[in-house]
Formats: structure tokens, sequence, C-alpha cells
């Protein structure tokens, strides 16, 4: 073995070599960007945790890792990243009116969440004839089709058909970033209503076509039985802001 020639054409890796061949702070966040707008946000959200920790400095970087939480939902660990950058930024400069402006909304929309939670422990309580037990989404086509599982409660007897309403309003966000009503199709129940307890889990679906250019936002779901309020799911939270709430008569 001794006597083999030593191999041509190569070289020996330095440490300062192997540091110029890593991806810096920027390379990382662009990294992230690709992979968020393919919808891998768990994966930008690594990259971007990475980022953060090679170039702590770096406001772009805390800035789209914070613009990220969001995007996953994520209020409380988005609102922990505006924060920080609040504190790290130069008062009345450009980020710090944006970390300030951002971190309010996400104030907001923790504020509207535990509102639903509220809401929803509150409509638990109170008598009520339909529940609602899941919700299933799949995609079906160009169309987002959505489920909402349905139980009768018991010691209702027997319901009225002609009584259930169901009301669906979907949302979506064009490129201006605006909200706006979505299309959506009338919902169907398969097969029918629930109208005992022994009839199980009855779902009714909605479809929503997204207008080209746009990005599904969301929907409020809300069930009726003789003109009160005996459900409803609103996804996100947020859209809550925009619900014109029926009271229970």
């Amino acid at each position: 073995l001794n006597n083999l020639p030593l191999p041509t054409g190569t070289s020996r890796l330095t440490v300062a070599g192997a540091q110029s061949a890593a991806p810096d702070g920027e390379d990382l966040l662009a990294q992230a960007r690709e992979l968020q707008s393919q919808g891998q946000l768990e994966l930008a959200d690594k990259l971007l945790n990475q980022a953060r920790q090679k170039e702590p400095q770096n406001q772009r970087i805390q800035v789209a890792a914070a613009l990220l939480a969001e995007a996953r939902e994520d209020t409380s660990g988005a609102l922990a990243r505006w924060r920080e950058l609040i504190r790290a930024s130069e008062p009345g400069g450009a980020v710090r009116k944006l970390a300030l402006a951002r971190a309010h909304l996400v104030e907001e929309r923790i504020r509207l969440e535990q509102v639903a939670r509220l809401r929803e422990e509150t409509l638990a309580k109170q008598p009520r004839k339909l529940a609602l037990a899941g919700v299933t989404e799949e995609a079906s086509g160009g169309a987002k089709k959505l489920g909402w599982q349905v139980r009768a409660v018991g010691g209702s007897g027997k319901l009225d058909a002609g009584k259930i309403v169901v009301r669906v309003s979907f949302f979506e966000r064009g490129s201006d970033g605006v909200l706006k009503p979505g299309q959506s199709a009338m919902p169907r129940w398969e097969p029918s209503p629930p109208l005992k307890e022994s009839d199980g889990i009855r779902t009714v679906t909605a479809e929503c076509r997204v207008t080209a250019g746009n990005q599904y936002a969301g929907y409020v779901w809300q069930l009726y039985y003789g003109g009160e309020l005996q459900d409803e799911r609103v996804t996100p939270s947020s859209l809550r802001g925009v619900l014109r709430e029926k009271p229970r008569s």
C-alpha cells in the first residue's frame, strides 16, 4: 500500500474553505422562501431557525421567521418573534413599525381565538338539538370540498328536517391581500340530516372554487334549528372579525 501513487487533482479542505462552502444566513433564507412558496412550511421553518442561529442580528431573517410563524398559524410563536424584533430594532425605523403593526394583528388574532373557544364552550353548555362532531376536507378537482359531521343530541325527540338550516360562507384573499367572499355551492346532506340520536353521524358538504389568482382563506359554517344557532365553526378564527353573528332567539 505504501508504494501506491497518491491521487492527483486533490486538495485538502481547510476550515476557511469549509466555512465558505457552507450556506450562510441569506442562502438559508432564500431556500426557506422557496420551500414556503411550495407549501412546505415545516421545512422552511427549520431552515429559518438555522439561519437565525447563524445570523441572529439579520433582521431580514427575523422578519421572515415571524411571517412564517403567522403562515403556520403559530400565533404565540409569531407574537414572540415580533416582540423580539420590537426590542432589537431601531426606534422609528421601518422594521420597528412593521413589527409593531404585525404584533398588534397577531394579538387581535389570539383574542379572536380565545373568543372562538369561549363561544364553542358556551354553545356546548346551551340546550341544543344538533351538534357538530367533526370536519373533513379534501381536494376535488379545482375545488376544495369540506364536510361537516353532525349528530342529533339525545333527548331532543324526533326533529323536523324543514327546520334545519346550514349556512356556509367561504372566503379568499386576492393578490392585493384583500379578503373577499368566495364562490361556494349550496350545502348538501349525505344522505339526509340526522333527525334523532340513533341516526348517528350525518355529513353536510359544500365545495369552494377559488377564483384564479386568489388564495383560499377559510370559511364560516353555522347550523340552525328553528332559527336558533346550534353550532358553528369559523376557520381560521381571525375570520370571526368579519362574521355578522345572528343572536340566538
